[in-house]
Protein backbone atom coordinates (compact mmCIF):
# COMPACT_ATOMS: atom_id res chain seq x y z
CA UNK A 1 0.00 0.00 0.00
CA UNK A 2 1.50 3.28 -0.96
CA UNK A 3 0.50 6.81 0.81
CA UNK A 4 -0.02 9.66 -0.43
CA UNK A 5 2.37 11.98 1.51
CA UNK A 6 1.02 14.83 -0.33
CA UNK A 7 -2.29 14.45 0.48
CA UNK A 8 -1.47 13.41 3.97
CA UNK A 9 0.10 17.40 4.43
CA UNK A 10 -1.74 19.30 1.96
CA UNK A 11 -4.96 17.31 1.44
CA UNK A 12 -6.98 18.40 -1.70
CA UNK A 13 -7.00 22.22 -1.03
CA UNK A 14 -4.86 24.81 -3.11
CA UNK A 15 -2.09 26.13 -1.35
CA UNK A 16 -4.15 29.19 -1.05
CA UNK A 17 -6.09 27.99 1.12
CA UNK A 18 -3.34 28.04 4.01
CA UNK A 19 -3.84 32.06 3.74
CA UNK A 20 -7.43 31.31 4.17
CA UNK A 21 -6.85 29.31 7.64
CA UNK A 22 -4.69 32.15 8.96
CA UNK A 23 -7.33 34.81 8.30
CA UNK A 24 -10.51 32.16 9.50
CA UNK A 25 -8.06 31.39 12.76
CA UNK A 26 -7.28 34.68 13.75
CA UNK A 27 -10.95 35.95 13.31
CA UNK A 28 -12.02 33.07 15.30
CA UNK A 29 -9.72 33.60 18.08
CA UNK A 30 -10.46 37.65 18.30
CA UNK A 31 -14.10 36.30 18.41
CA UNK A 32 -13.40 33.60 21.30
CA UNK A 33 -11.43 36.69 23.58
CA UNK A 34 -13.96 38.70 23.03
CA UNK A 35 -16.87 36.37 24.22
CA UNK A 36 -15.03 35.38 27.21
CA UNK A 37 -14.42 38.52 27.80
CA UNK A 38 -17.71 39.65 27.95
CA UNK A 39 -18.95 36.44 30.05
CA UNK A 40 -17.01 37.93 32.74
CA UNK A 41 -13.61 37.15 34.64
CA UNK A 42 -13.32 34.25 36.48
CA UNK A 43 -10.12 31.73 37.57
CA UNK A 44 -9.80 28.41 36.19
CA UNK A 45 -10.56 26.53 39.73
CA UNK A 46 -13.85 28.49 40.05
CA UNK A 47 -16.25 27.66 36.71
CA UNK A 48 -19.59 26.36 37.25
CA UNK A 49 -19.98 23.17 35.14
CA UNK A 50 -22.18 25.61 33.36
CA UNK A 51 -19.34 27.74 32.61
CA UNK A 52 -17.15 24.77 31.33
CA UNK A 53 -19.76 23.46 28.80
CA UNK A 54 -20.02 27.26 27.76
CA UNK A 55 -16.02 26.85 26.85
CA UNK A 56 -16.30 23.59 25.03
CA UNK A 57 -18.76 24.85 23.36
CA UNK A 58 -17.16 27.83 21.89
CA UNK A 59 -13.76 25.66 21.42
CA UNK A 60 -16.11 23.29 19.34
CA UNK A 61 -17.09 25.71 17.10
CA UNK A 62 -14.56 27.90 16.80
CA UNK A 63 -12.37 25.06 16.09
CA UNK A 64 -14.40 23.85 12.60
CA UNK A 65 -14.49 27.37 10.75
CA UNK A 66 -10.19 27.68 10.90
CA UNK A 67 -9.62 24.57 9.01
CA UNK A 68 -12.83 23.40 7.25
CA UNK A 69 -13.61 25.03 4.11
CA UNK A 70 -17.31 23.92 4.29
CA UNK A 71 -17.99 25.89 7.33
CA UNK A 72 -18.45 29.36 7.43
CA UNK A 73 -16.91 31.91 9.66
CA UNK A 74 -20.47 33.59 10.06
CA UNK A 75 -21.80 30.25 10.99
CA UNK A 76 -19.17 29.86 13.87
CA UNK A 77 -20.16 33.44 14.86
CA UNK A 78 -24.07 32.86 15.25
CA UNK A 79 -22.86 29.83 17.56
CA UNK A 80 -20.74 31.68 19.79
CA UNK A 81 -23.84 34.86 19.91
CA UNK A 82 -26.24 32.15 20.71
CA UNK A 83 -23.86 30.69 23.40
CA UNK A 84 -23.58 34.54 25.00
CA UNK A 85 -26.97 34.97 25.06
CA UNK A 86 -27.50 31.88 26.91
CA UNK A 87 -25.13 32.10 29.32
CA UNK A 88 -26.26 35.79 30.02
CA UNK A 89 -29.54 34.27 30.41
CA UNK A 90 -28.38 31.86 32.62
CA UNK A 91 -26.66 34.32 34.99
CA UNK A 92 -29.73 36.14 34.96
CA UNK A 93 -31.63 33.55 36.01
CA UNK A 94 -29.14 32.58 38.83
CA UNK A 95 -29.38 36.35 40.36
CA UNK A 96 -33.16 36.16 40.29
CA UNK A 97 -33.92 32.81 41.61
CA UNK A 98 -32.40 30.70 44.17
CA UNK A 99 -33.54 27.17 42.96
CA UNK A 100 -32.22 27.76 39.63
CA UNK A 101 -28.87 29.10 41.12
CA UNK A 102 -28.92 25.50 42.73
CA UNK A 103 -29.89 23.70 39.66
CA UNK A 104 -27.43 25.43 37.41
CA UNK A 105 -24.39 26.06 39.62
CA UNK A 106 -24.89 23.55 42.10
CA UNK A 107 -24.48 24.34 46.21
CA UNK A 108 -22.27 23.75 48.85
CA UNK A 109 -21.87 20.44 50.74
CA UNK A 110 -21.05 19.72 54.12
CA UNK A 111 -18.23 16.72 53.66
CA UNK A 112 -16.78 16.68 57.38
CA UNK A 113 -18.97 18.65 60.50
CA UNK A 114 -16.84 17.91 64.06
CA UNK A 115 -14.14 15.43 62.99
CA UNK A 116 -16.51 13.37 61.37
CA UNK A 117 -17.33 12.82 57.68
CA UNK A 118 -20.75 13.87 56.95
CA UNK A 119 -22.17 10.38 54.92
CA UNK A 120 -25.73 11.28 55.03
CA UNK A 121 -24.46 14.74 53.65
CA UNK A 122 -21.95 14.10 50.79
CA UNK A 123 -23.17 14.12 47.83
CA UNK A 124 -22.84 10.60 45.47
CA UNK A 125 -19.93 10.37 43.77
CA UNK A 126 -19.02 13.73 44.29
CA UNK A 127 -15.66 13.43 45.89
CA UNK A 128 -13.50 9.76 46.46
CA UNK A 129 -12.13 9.02 49.77
CA UNK A 130 -8.37 8.91 47.99
CA UNK A 131 -8.76 12.53 46.49
CA UNK A 132 -10.39 13.90 49.47
CA UNK A 133 -7.56 12.93 51.77
CA UNK A 134 -4.63 13.62 49.27
CA UNK A 135 -6.63 17.38 48.92
CA UNK A 136 -6.58 17.36 53.05
CA UNK A 137 -2.60 16.07 53.14
CA UNK A 138 -2.10 19.03 51.23
CA UNK A 139 -3.29 20.79 53.72
CA UNK A 140 -0.62 19.47 56.32
CA UNK A 141 -3.48 17.63 57.73
CA UNK A 142 -2.86 14.31 59.80
CA UNK A 143 -6.16 13.24 61.07
CA UNK A 144 -10.09 14.49 61.05
CA UNK A 145 -9.70 15.35 64.43
CA UNK A 146 -8.07 18.46 63.94
CA UNK A 147 -10.94 19.72 61.58
CA UNK A 148 -13.93 21.88 62.56
CA UNK A 149 -15.85 21.28 59.04
CA UNK A 150 -14.94 20.99 55.59
CA UNK A 151 -17.16 22.29 52.83
CA UNK A 152 -17.13 21.14 49.59
CA UNK A 153 -18.08 24.33 47.75
CA UNK A 154 -20.69 24.33 43.96
CA UNK A 155 -16.76 25.04 42.35
CA UNK A 156 -15.27 21.87 43.73
CA UNK A 157 -13.29 23.28 46.15
CA UNK A 158 -13.00 22.45 49.36
CA UNK A 159 -12.88 25.18 52.18
CA UNK A 160 -11.59 23.84 55.30
CA UNK A 161 -11.67 25.02 58.93
CA UNK A 162 -9.51 24.12 61.32
CA UNK A 163 -9.82 23.43 65.26
CA UNK A 164 -7.60 25.42 67.97
CA UNK A 165 -4.86 23.12 69.40
CA UNK A 166 -6.04 22.77 72.46
CA UNK A 167 -9.83 21.41 70.61
CA UNK A 168 -8.12 19.16 68.62
CA UNK A 169 -9.72 16.02 69.32
CA UNK A 170 -8.82 11.89 68.56
CA UNK A 171 -9.78 11.36 65.20
CA UNK A 172 -9.55 9.41 61.94
CA UNK A 173 -5.64 9.34 60.86
CA UNK A 174 -4.79 9.52 56.96
CA UNK A 175 -2.07 9.75 56.33
CA UNK A 176 -1.22 6.29 53.72
CA UNK A 177 0.87 4.34 56.86
CA UNK A 178 -1.47 5.00 59.47
CA UNK A 179 -4.89 4.44 57.02
CA UNK A 180 -3.51 1.38 55.58
CA UNK A 181 -3.46 -0.36 59.27
CA UNK A 182 -7.26 -0.30 59.39
CA UNK A 183 -8.68 -3.68 60.00
CA UNK A 184 -11.53 -5.67 60.63
CA UNK A 185 -10.62 -7.13 64.39
CA UNK A 186 -9.44 -5.32 66.58
CA UNK A 187 -6.58 -6.76 68.49
CA UNK A 188 -5.82 -4.27 71.50
CA UNK A 189 -8.25 -2.39 73.44
CA UNK A 190 -8.11 1.40 72.81
CA UNK A 191 -9.44 4.04 71.18
CA UNK A 192 -10.48 3.68 67.36
CA UNK A 193 -11.67 5.90 64.54
CA UNK A 194 -14.19 3.70 62.17
CA UNK A 195 -12.26 3.91 58.48
CA UNK A 196 -15.02 5.06 56.53
CA UNK A 197 -16.64 7.72 58.56
CA UNK A 198 -14.15 8.51 61.06
CA UNK A 199 -16.38 7.78 64.07
CA UNK A 200 -14.28 7.26 67.13
CA UNK A 201 -14.96 4.89 69.88
CA UNK A 202 -13.36 3.56 72.95
CA UNK A 203 -13.22 -0.31 71.56
CA UNK A 204 -11.98 -3.44 73.92
CA UNK A 205 -10.37 -6.53 72.06
CA UNK A 206 -13.18 -8.06 70.14
CA UNK A 207 -13.32 -9.97 66.48
CA UNK A 208 -16.15 -7.64 65.00
CA UNK A 209 -17.22 -4.21 65.55
CA UNK A 210 -20.04 -2.51 63.42
CA UNK A 211 -19.96 0.74 63.14
CA UNK A 212 -23.26 2.54 64.59
CA UNK A 213 -23.34 5.65 61.74
CA UNK A 214 -21.88 3.87 58.64
CA UNK A 215 -22.16 0.48 59.37
CA UNK A 216 -19.26 -0.82 58.43
CA UNK A 217 -16.78 -2.86 59.90
CA UNK A 218 -12.99 -1.68 59.38
CA UNK A 219 -11.22 0.48 62.26
CA UNK A 220 -8.04 1.99 62.71
CA UNK A 221 -6.65 3.81 65.84
CA UNK A 222 -7.34 7.29 66.55
CA UNK A 223 -4.98 10.13 66.64
CA UNK A 224 -4.75 12.97 68.57
CA UNK A 225 -1.92 14.62 67.40
CA UNK A 226 -1.89 18.58 67.01
CA UNK A 227 -1.98 20.30 62.99
CA UNK A 228 1.92 21.46 62.73
CA UNK A 229 1.88 24.17 59.65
Amino acid sequence: MEIDWFRVFFSDQPYSFFIEIVIRTLIMFVAAVVTLRLAGKREVQQLSIFEMVMIVTLGSAAGDPMFYDDVGVLHALTVFVVVLSAYRLMILLIARSDKAEALLEGEPHYIIRDGKLCIKEMPNDELGSDEFFSQLRAQSVEHLGQLRCVILEDTGRLSVFYYSDEEVKPGLPILPDEYRKKSRTIEDSGLYACAHCGNTLQLESVARVVCDICKTEEWVKAINRRRIT
